[in-house]
C-alpha cells in the first residue's frame, strides 16, 4: 500500500451546491482523477474518504476467494444460531 506525505495540512470549502473541490496537492499525492467515485466514512467528528476501487467484485473475490454459500451451508448455520441461541438462554 502506499502511503502519501504532504508538507502541510490542507484545506477544502464546501460550495452553495455542497461541493468540495480536493486541492491539486492531495490529488496529486493520490492520484485521484475525474469522475473517480469515494465512499464517506463517519470517523469520530470527522468524514473518511475512501476510493472505491474500479472493480468492487473482483475486489470482493480477491478477499473472500473460494467462497461458496449453499443450502447446505445456510441450513448448517441457521443450526448453529439456534444452538448458540438456547445455550445463551439458558445460562
Amino acid at each position: 500500500m502506499r502511503v502519501a506525505h504532504f508538507t502541510r495540512m490542507e484545506l477544502a470549502e464546501v460550495d452553495e451546491r455542497y461541493r468540495i473541490t480536493i486541492p491539486k496537492d492531495v490529488r496529486s499525492a493520490f492520484r485521484v482523477v475525474r469522475g473517480q467515485k469515494f465512499f464517506l466514512v463517519p470517523y469520530d467528528d470527522g468524514i473518511l474518504m475512501k476510493p472505491v476501487p474500479p472493480d468492487p467484485a473482483g475486489k470482493l473475490d480477491d478477499i473472500i476467494g473460494d467462497f461458496a454459500f449453499d443450502r447446505s451451508a445456510r441450513r448448517k448455520a441457521e443450526e448453529w444460531l439456534l444452538d448458540e441461541k438456547e445455550s445463551n438462554g439458558k445460562k
